[in-house]
């Protein structure tokens, strides 16, 4: 299955590289040039025991691939979120800007039956606002935050007990 993850910090890369690591075509989606450099090359941006690993094998299998063209997701059939959402600077809530961002940049590239699955942590009511957005194009939108245990990522996406 071809599947796209728009966020590479440390929940999107690893989930992107765990994904191919199963067997799934993703490409990974971020707007920091930088990181998306270290991924391509084969270098994690972060401590994570297992990712290195897996992260040389999927990108040398073919089916791990980084950019920072959110064009690249068009023929994806799922779609990940997986943006920070940080503390609002004000102190009350959490900021949603790359949230938003993300699935207001994906829109245009929906195709009908496709999905987008957000795995940031967001308030509720979060999900219904962005579904509202997405049903126009025929796309379907489902929320499941991702809660990874540093240390135990990998170990927990791609091997869990």
């Amino acid at each position: 299955m071809k599947l796209s993850v728009i966020g590479c910090g440390y929940l999107g890369a690893v989930h992107a590289a765990a994904m191919a690591s199963l067997g799934h075509e993703v490409v990974g989606i971020d707007v920091d040039p930088g990181k998306i450099g270290k991924l391509s090359a084969g270098e994690a941006p972060f401590f994570e025991p297992g990712l290195p690993e897996i992260l040389a094998d999927a990108l040398a299998s073919g089916r791990l691939s980084f950019t920072t063209d959110i064009a690249a997701a068009a023929d994806a059939e799922v779609h990940f979120i997986a943006v920070g959402t940080p503390q609002r600077k004000d102190g009350t809530g959490a900021d949603l800007t790359y949230v938003d961002s993300s699935v207001h940049n994906l829109l245009p590239h929906l195709r009908p039956g496709a999905l987008v699955v957000g795995k940031s942590t967001v308030p509720v009511g979060t999900a219904g606002r962005l579904a509202a957005l997405v049903a126009p194009t025929g796309a379907h939108l489902a929320w499941n935050p991702e809660f990874l245990r540093e240390g135990f990522a990998v170990k927990d996406t791609v091997e869990p007990d």
